[in-house]
């Protein structure tokens, strides 16, 4: 296949990507602006993901935090500090939603939690910067996204690792055709078990507490919780919408669990296939990645890529020094600052996060119910 007609096809997937990417390299190289005046900043939840949004506002230095939410009140307290020094303090979120000095919304609670309150933040006219994932389901992430576009208002999902320089880095290797037309693209995902010090959920009637991320009820499934950064990944370098899936797993290691801690998928998108392995018990094993292409391979386990194209000696890509870069949290809360801003979509849009979130909602659909899934379900 000749170069040129295969960058041609590379570069017609990248319009179903909305020609985001040339905004994320961008923010990546730290060349995104600090922008004055940002929008006045309610935040809801304290949790253990709260330190890398209040970590962004003190190191974007002009950022005003009017109002913090959680319903345990001791953590409203310990975070009235920095640029929350002079916030008021709520533990019920729609009293922070009500409050005429918040301007833009910060959500990182449990998953359950995240389309009713975006969803509510979106009516009273505030913008929203929500965790990922947009929804616990398909249907849900639908009502948030229909929510953005009738107020106007900005909406962002927490997708942060789209600005990371060294996966653009990847992302732009394989749209330059250097390994021909991508077909086939193999992830195997392991990791260590939840962080035990995380929110328990009580019990109504048992009394019992549990970590959240072990219920799907509050959950989702695991792919949504922890996945969905890679999938967002993998869809910028297909470029082409899900088509089919079919996925086995469930809670094999703790099966007192609903959360699956083991999953295999495998999804088509258009012509291109993609082969998934996913561990929560397997602490220490490699993160891997490899891309087949028409005319040679990259490979890349978050340390090093390396590149095979035909005909050529294999070489080891560049992929930068990302401590010169601003942390992945203030690059994207610039991103957002500057939608709000110009009333324009954020990179990490509805649309991008819902497309790219369809693998892990057709994983779940396809384990529970033991079939193939297509893009018919989503119609």
């Amino acid at each position: 296949m000749e170069l040129e007609h295969v960058k041609d096809q590379l570069s017609r997937r990248s319009l179903v990507t909305g020609g985001l990417t040339a905004i994320a390299a961008q923010s990546a190289l730290g060349q995104v602006e600090n922008l004055e005046n940002p929008p006045k900043i309610g935040l809801i939840g304290l949790g253990s993901r709260s330190a890398r949004h209040l970590g962004a506002y003190r190191e974007l230095g002009n950022v005003e935090v009017v109002a913090l939410c959680d319903v345990q009140g001791e953590r409203v307290r310990a975070a009235r500090s920095g640029p929350a020094a002079n916030a008021e303090l709520y533990t019920d979120y729609r009293e922070l939603i009500s409050d005429d000095r918040v301007q833009a919304v910060a959500i990182a609670v449990p998953n359950y939690l995240h389309a009713e309150m975006a969803i509510a933040a979106l009516k009273a006219g505030k913008d929203v910067l929500l965790e990922k994932p947009i929804g616990l389901t398909y249907q849900e992430a639908l009502e948030v996204a229909a929510a953005a576009r009738e107020s106007g208002r900005a909406l962002a999902v927490g997708m942060q690792r789209y600005f990371d320089s060294t996966l653009r880095r990847i992302i732009e290797t394989v749209g330059s055709g250097e390994i021909g037309m991508p077909y086939l693209f193999a992830l195997n995902e392991y990791r260590g078990d939840w962080n035990p010090r995380t929110w328990r959920w009580t019990d109504p009637h048992s009394g019992q507490t549990t970590p959240w991320r072990h219920l799907r009820s509050l959950a989702g499934s695991s792919l949504l919780e922890f996945s969905v950064h890679s999938y967002a990944f993998l869809y910028e370098m297909i470029g082409q919408p899900l088509t089919y899936c079919a996925a086995t797993g469930g809670p094999m290691r703790w099966p007192e669990r609903t959360t699956e801690d083991n999953i295999a998928v495998v999804g088509e998108f258009g012509n291109v296939r993609v082969q998934h392995t996913f561990s929560a018990s397997a602490p220490g094993a490699q993160w891997h990645l490899t891309v087949i292409g028409s005319e040679g391979s990259l490979q890349y386990d978050r340390q090093s890529a390396t590149v095979r194209a035909n005909g050529s000696e294999p070489r080891d890509l560049d992929l930068g020094d990302r401590t010169n870069h601003p942390s992945l949290e203030v690059q994207m809360y610039e991103d957002f600052f500057r939608a709000v801003q110009q009333r324009s979509q954020p990179a990490l849009n509805a649309e991008f996060a819902i497309e790219a979130s369809k693998l892990a909602f057709a994983a779940w659909t396809s384990i529970d119910e033991r079939r193939i899934v297509t893009d018919a379900d989503f119609a």
